[in-house]
């Protein structure tokens, strides 16, 4: 279950065998916290609770696993909530039972195989290791380092407004607290997407609306500009590219065109880079950087540790190391659900299940850039793709002014004003979300006036909407792009975000990884097109050949009633939201009325993650008991 509690996550810890310094950073924490909660009930009633599993990730996180990339240093977390409630339960049991010793050992196998043990980065795609007495079968080139210190924390706590929702409506993309209409003991977090009177429809990631019983066209809901920065996700960031993959011969994400100049000095963990421009002045216009998703899979990684250690590529040529980096799609991975339990590696092996790399193609896309203008002449221009077309952002350097504008849609071109309009260092972010385009510098939203599209300008429908590339434009396999033309620039650092997609499924596909056609099965589509069955499912991601299958992808409607809300999990794949409650379907013998809560259920709004655990400590000293980070204390959004 996804749910929100307020008491479990203390109760795993007293159940769990951790003690020590992790029972003493408890104790001071609720201290420090019956202190603050004692104030801020003499301000606004509001009340405090704690999220046990990752329903919501990455916008809030559940009980977890904080791990730095033994590669490339990035900091991530990954679900830990299988050492959750089951675990306490059986702790609770084993301590009672007396009983036989084959009894207390099965239950002790069971609590071992909830354990934890790898994750992989979203960086360099590693998959690592936490723990160094590994079942058998653990490849001797993986990465394994015994982090018991890194002990399975619980979720963010998180303080609820509760007076908000009193007098006034929730509103679309509220982040909401609600007791879940199964069960009145369990209170759940979700995301709302779905008022009263409407039905919502879910399809190619998005949220679409209508009103109840009408039969008028699905709009799509686009969130707020300050909804879309929170919710992006990393796909990838320049800081993190791993010095072991360059240095065996895997490339780099981002590659230049003439112009450009690239520096890349290899340092311990990671490769430094940056990119220069001078007085931009090339044939067709334009001089490119242009990203190409390129993570490397388990068998590239076995490669290259075995070229760090003895110099050959396992016995092959660098070239044919080099024929697996192939660009691919961007995907929904979520390091929170690429986690790997004790049990699952006994089961089936070492190699991350494919549908804990994500499963569906996201064309919703983000660049962010830390960029010093040298020369206040000349165009930085900002590209995105989306089904082949090029959605772009040319800020005019010397007057600060930025067009946006969009491939054969000529009638497309706001406008606005930015800080850009002289020498100096600037740090940008250009997002197509939600069929409308966002620009921001140092943080600040730049007024385009209405910067949204209508799609069937772009393509006579919706289902059109696939990837696209051919021998003259990479498209959706470079989908992001930075260019100058006439000035010069100095770029060091390039970071690619992804949007949420929720997926498009039902109670009734529950268990399916993906809202398409599975790959292993032939269809035909509408219009007679036979589409073939597939290898695997990266075959998909990287063939352009497969790329049809995605015109399979379903739509899902939902009728919210009067008096009713719909609510969703940030971290689709693994949320337990209301696309899957149905009457007399629920689990753990709970009955939910139908895909939909009651709003009288409703609590509050979470407004403020408060005391998150340290990250890290003082030396000698790798936590700090009950010494909050700072730095990950946030009003929810």
């Amino acid at each position: 279950m996804r749910r929100v509690s307020q008491a479990e996550a203390q109760t795993a810890e007293a159940a769990s065998p951790g003690g020590g310094m992790h029972a003493v950073r408890e104790t001071i924490e609720s201290i420090v916290i019956a202190f603050v909660l004692a104030f801020l009930f003499r301000t606004f009633e509001a009340e405090a609770f704690v999220i046990p599993t990752g329903s919501m990730s990455p916008s809030l996180q559940g009980q977890h696993k904080d791990v730095d990339c033994t590669e490339c240093g990035y900091r991530f977390r990954v679900s830990a909530s299988s050492e959750g409630e089951d675990n306490i339960r059986m702790f609770a049991e084993l301590q009672r039972r007396g009983g036989s010793l084959h009894g207390r050992q099965d239950l002790m196998n069971q609590i071992s195989g909830n354990e934890v043990v790898a994750g992989m980065c979203p960086m360099c795609r590693q998959t690592m290791a936490f723990r160094t007495d590994l079942p058998a079968g653990v490849p001797s080139y993986v990465n394994q380092e015994d982090l018991e210190k890194h002990t399975s924390y619980p979720g963010d706590r998180i303080l609820v407004n509760k007076y908000c929702y009193l007098y006034n409506d929730p509103l679309r993309w509220d982040v909401v607290v609600f007791k879940y209409p199964g069960n009145g003991e369990m209170n759940y977090i979700k995301r709302l997407v779905g008022l009263p009177g409407e039905t919502v429809q879910i399809y190619q990631g998005d949220i679409f609306t209508r009103p109840e019983g009408e039969q008028q066209d699905f709009r799509i809901e686009r969130k707020p500009a300050d909804k879309v920065r929170v919710m992006l996700q990393p796909v990838h960031d320049t800081d993190y590219d791993s010095a072991e993959l360059y240095q065996a011969g895997w490339p780099l994400r981002w590659s230049a065109s003439s112009g450009w100049q690239v520096e890349a000095n290899v340092g311990d963990q990671t490769v430094d880079q940056k990119f220069t421009v001078e007085s931009a002045d090339v044939a067709d216009g334009v001089a490119w950087l242009r990203y190409q998703h390129l993570p490397p899979s388990e068998n590239d990684w076995a490669i290259v540790r075995a070229f760090a250690k003895t110099g050959e590529h396992q016995g092959q040529s660098k070239a044919e190391l080099l024929k697996d980096a192939r660009p691919q799609l961007i995907r929904d991975f979520n390091s929170y659900n690429a986690s790997r339990l004790r049990r699952e590696i006994f089961r089936s092996g070492w190699e991350m299940p494919p549908r804990n790399l994500g499963m569906h193609w996201v064309s919703d896309l983000a660049v962010e850039c830390d960029v010093e203008v040298e020369k206040a002449a000349g165009e930085l221009v900002l590209d995105l793709v989306e089904s082949g077309k090029h959605f772009r952002c040319t800020i005019d350097l010397k007057t600060g002014e930025a067009k946006l504008g969009i491939d054969g849609l000529d009638s497309y071109g706001p406008v606005g004003a930015t800080t850009v309009k002289s020498a100096g260092d600037y740090r940008l972010v250009f997002a197509n979300v939600d069929d409308q385009l966002l620009l921001w510098v140092d943080d600040e939203l730049v007024d385009f006036g209405d910067s949204t599209y209508e799609v069937e300008e772009l393509f006579s429908k919706r289902d059109e909407m696939i990837p696209r590339t051919s021998e003259e434009d990479a498209g959706d396999l470079s989908p992001v792009g930075v260019g100058a033309r006439g000035t010069s620039l100095v770029i060091t650092r390039l970071q690619v975000f992804r949007d949420i997609y929720y997926g498009a499924i039902d109670w009734h596909d529950a268990n399916k990884a993906s809202d398409y056609k599975p790959v292993h099965i032939a269809t035909e589509l509408a219009d007679g097109t036979r589409v073939p069955s597939l290898r695997s499912v990266k075959q998909l991601f990287v063939e352009p050949g497969s790329w049809a299958r995605f015109s399979t992808r379903q739509r899902r409607d939902f009728e919210v009633e009067e008096g009713q809300l719909f609510v969703l999990g940030d971290n689709s794949p693994a949320s337990s939201d209301c696309r899957l409650w149905t009457a007399g379907n629920g689990r753990d013998g709970s009955r939910p009325g139908g895909p939909y809560f009651d709003r009288r259920l409703l609590i509050g709004k979470a407004v403020f993650v408060f005391w998150p655990h340290s990250w890290g400590g003082i030396p000698g000293l790798q936590k700090l008991p009950g010494f909050p980070n700072f730095g990950d204390m946030r009003i929810v959004r």
